[in-house]
């Protein structure tokens, strides 16, 4: 798909340059056309400037993808404008390059809609403030080192899950290098887990027995168990097309995923890895075709509630397990939040990441929503969210970032940043 979307942009953008070099030039071709449009060299040159102008975009699309929406959408004005111009004069020269080049152009828009998806990405809704009290940058990691996840484990260690290598413009993950990296509470640092190239890390989880969950994207689709040893295996499979994303142990001891693509929560053994369908629905999904940002994503149970942030829908779902393990309809539990992953402190209050729009947004159970960190805190590409656990730490909310990869800059660097949450907001 990759190779076939290049191709069909280098043919558009040099066909376009061609036809406003012929313009330019005034070749015989060119000067017969206008002539027969009963047009001179004003608009000969006016039309050739525009041509060229999208051509020239179209080229510099191959390196910025999301400039090919827009570059297509100039192109298809253009080109449908002078297919109509011809019509009206009753001329058809030349109209099957330009009806050819206009299919190819929305063949780049079709391919490469990127563009389109940042234009529609959700909105958040303006929040009042209540910011917390001190915001710490713990560390600044790497140029293209992305952070995915952020958990604590029972001893207080952090683990973060990093990414390396992936394009975010375009989803290719055929360069991706991922691992899990353990920070003590000292604060050395080690590669607890690596993963094989071409997969991505995704979200970790505990359960009550303190066992270590990963979901993972890529090469390796599905749930990794890891040890303590650093160890891992791939023990739960989902089908292709998923995505699986959030992980959280529910109160039956059971793993549940959010699938962000399938618009599916798995419930999933953590002894055997064996996979079922929990909840399907469409309002689990992303819209078709436009969406840039996932659907169901980050999902945690405070007591038999489960929490679902639906990012393209911004939007958080409430659901409630029942005894015989089957979940009640969905109620809203807040809107205009578009959520990555989030933290639950022990009043069953929401921390929740919004990644591109660089907040933190707190929702508590009377559905109070303020914003508590912004961008002035480092929280630049906030994707995930989890409190201390050893005393002393418990009012920490550690939050992981990507630096601002996802707009863009594959040079962003991923941090560790530790937020001092209002003193009286946790018991």
């Amino acid at each position: 798909m990759n190779m076939l979307t290049l191709l069909i942009q280098s043919l558009v953008a040099l066909g376009f340059i061609a036809r406003a070099v012929g313009k330019f030039l005034a070749s015989e071709k060119a000067r017969t056309q206008f002539a027969a449009l009963r047009l001179g060299r004003p608009a000969r040159w006016t039309l050739g400037s525009l041509e060229l102008l999208g051509g020239l975009a179209m080229l510099a699309a191959l390196a910025q993808p999301f400039l090919v929406f827009f570059a297509s959408v100039f192109l298809v004005l253009l080109s449908s404008g002078q297919l109509l111009l011809q019509a009206w004069r009753r001329r058809a020269q030349g109209a099957g390059t330009v009806a050819l080049l206009l299919l190819g152009t929305l063949a780049a828009a079709a391919l490469q809609p990127l563009g389109l998806k940042v234009l529609a990405l959700p909105k958040a809704e303006a929040l009042p403030l209540d910011l917390v009290d001190s915001a710490r940058t713990v560390k600044t990691y790497g140029e293209g080192q992305w952070f995915e996840s952020v958990k604590l484990g029972p001893d207080g260690t952090v683990y973060l899950t990093a990414n390396m290598g992936e394009n975010y413009a375009t989803g290719d993950k055929s360069r991706a290098r991922a691992m899990v990296i353990a920070r003590a509470a000292d604060g050395h640092e080690r590669v607890f887990f690596q993963l094989p190239q071409g997969s991505t890390a995704g979200v970790i989880a505990f359960d009550a027995q303190g066992r270590m969950f990963m979901t993972g994207q890529g090469t390796q689709l599905g749930v990794w168990r890891l040890t303590p040893d650093g160890k891992g295996e791939l023990f739960a499979k989902l089908p292709s097309g998923a995505w699986p994303n959030g992980i959280t142990a529910g109160p039956d001891n059971k793993l549940y995923v959010a699938d962000a693509a399938l618009g599916i929560i798995w419930r999933i053994a953590p002894d055997t890895g064996a996979a079922e369908r929990a909840v399907e629905s469409d309002g689990l999904r992303a819209r078709r075709f436009i969406a840039l940002a996932p659907g169901a994503n980050g999902l945690h149970f405070f007591g038999h509630d489960l929490y679902v942030t639906v990012s393209d829908a911004a939007r958080v779902l409430k659901y409630t397990v029942e005894q015989d393990g089957r979940f009640s309809p969905p109620s809203v539990f807040a809107e205009g939040i578009p959520g990555d992953d989030f933290a639950i402190d022990s009043q069953g209050t929401l921390y929740i990441t919004t990644h591109p729009f660089n907040t933190i947004v707190r929702v508590t159970q009377t559905g109070r929503r303020t914003v508590v960190a912004t961008a002035q805190h480092g929280i630049v590409g906030a994707t995930d969210a989890a409190f201390g656990v050893l005393p002393g730490d418990r009012d920490t909310l550690y939050v992981s970032t990507d630096g601002g990869a996802f707009s863009g800059d594959l040079k962003a660097r991923g941090t560790l940043v530790a937020l001092k949450v209002n003193a009286g907001r946790r018991p």
